[in-house]
């Protein structure tokens, strides 16, 4: 246990553009992690400065009888979308191996952390990750050490991508949200820390 603190301090402390970063989106029937299901899961790979699509992955967990609520709605996802549905072990133990030594990068981590974790320990699948960046969070820091107001909304993957003059994907699908949340985190970074040597550690979600 002190060995695996020790290892991931140090990894910490690297330059940021020397760590592996996995950026996700999850898509789920609803915001309680205790009540409601992870339906959609999406990655790719980042290596600074470079997102790999190689890597990228989709899957989808619901089945036939799975009430979808706003999903529709909200993400579009329609019962015929889960006909072909993924394993969810499978899909989740490939997500433990790509995230092993790895960051993961969520615009709102810790939701989606908490849907992820929860179905991790139902199909016990341990999850690891480095750290856990969020780039709500980072652009929410930056707006307020500049003394920007933050109005309702203002905070949206869409909204904060604007502000870096990042091209306009379609919403609420989870592996274009994946990559438009990498895009938007390697353009924070840059911005933030340009090719200065900079921690990992300083874009990590406290």
């Amino acid at each position: 246990m002190l060995r695996q603190w020790w290892q991931r301090r140090r990894l910490l402390e690297q330059s940021w553009q020397q760590q592996r970063y996995i950026a996700l989106d999850c898509e789920t029937s609803g915001l309680d992690p205790a009540q409601d299901k992870l339906l959609a899961l999406a990655w790719v790979e980042l290596r600074p400065p470079l997102m790999d699509f190689s890597t990228t992955a989709y899957h989808v967990f619901a089945t036939a009888d799975t009430d979808l609520k706003q999903s529709p709605v909200v993400h579009g996802l329609v019962q015929r979308d889960f006909i072909a549905h993924s394993d969810p072990v499978t899909a989740l133990q490939q997500l433990q191996a790509v995230l092993e030594g790895a960051v993961l990068v969520c615009h709102h981590v810790q939701l989606d952390w908490q849907f992820l974790r929860r179905a991790a320990e139902r199909h016990q699948v341990k999850l690891q990750p480095l750290a856990l960046i969020d780039t709500l969070q980072l652009e929410a820091r930056r707006l307020r050490n500049q003394q920007h107001h933050l109005p309702r909304g203002s905070l949206t993957l869409a909204r904060c991508r604007q502000r870096y003059n990042l091209p306009d994907y379609a919403a609420h699908h989870a592996l274009s949200d994946a990559i438009a949340c990498g895009e938007l985190f390697l353009a924070q970074a840059y911005r933030f820390a340009g090719r200065a040597n900079v921690a990992v550690r300083e874009f990590v979600t406290k």
